[in-house]
């Protein structure tokens, strides 16, 4: 389970998705998490928690997960991460495998691409941030058939591989935890290879 952390899932933007602010209670550096929006929420918790925002962490390149990039970086010094030519005003590019720390905490940066070319999802441990790759019971949508494919192939290798008590975070509605999609989420199931 995630715990010693600083954490609180928003819902942003004009097509709202979960977007989550994680951060280090002992240095306070904190990462937003599919910056969709921007909202005085945001804004006031950020304060009365006293975090140092410096990251922002992009799962893939649509706009619902871009559209408060531009605010979050006129107002906070934040380095950006996305899957490569996933977001292009992103600093940094990933492949996948990559460790990102985030005060003391380490983020590892897994490689979920079908839902878009280089999608990323990020974990921590007790954790998982999916964006649009997993969702409770379902999947993001691809595409064709081929780019399905590889989708379930990458959750199974890099998402269904993590403990099963750990949590999945996605994007758009409820969290689940990865115990659960691993046996019974109905894209994934009847493909299952560990």
């Amino acid at each position: 389970m995630i715990c010693n952390l600083i954490f609180r899932r928003f819902t942003v933007g004009s097509y709202p998705i979960n977007g989550y602010l994680v951060a280090d209670p002992e240095t306070r550096v904190g990462v937003f998490i599919d910056p969709g929006g921007f909202s005085d929420e945001i804004e006031a918790f950020i304060r009365e928690r006293q975090i140092l925002l410096q990251y922002l962490f992009f799962t893939h390149g649509h706009w619902d997960h871009t559209e408060g990039m531009q605010e979050f970086s006129r107002r906070y010094p934040v380095k950006s991460y996305a899957g490569e030519g996933e977001v292009h005003s992103a600093n940094n590019m990933l492949q996948g495998s990559e460790i990102i720390e985030v005060g003391s905490l380490q983020f590892k940066a897994l490689s979920t691409p079908g839902h878009t070319l280089h999608g990323m999802s990020y974990y921590i441990p007790g954790g998982v941030f999916t964006g649009d790759a997993l969702f409770c019971g379902s999947v993001g949508g691809t595409n064709s058939s081929k780019a399905a494919q590889c989708q379930t192939e990458h959750i199974r290798k890099h998402i269904f591989t993590l403990p099963d008590e750990t949590l999945v975070f996605p994007a758009h509605g409820p969290m689940t935890t990865v115990g659960i999609e691993k046996y019974t989420n109905p894209f994934c199931r009847n493909t299952l290879v560990f």
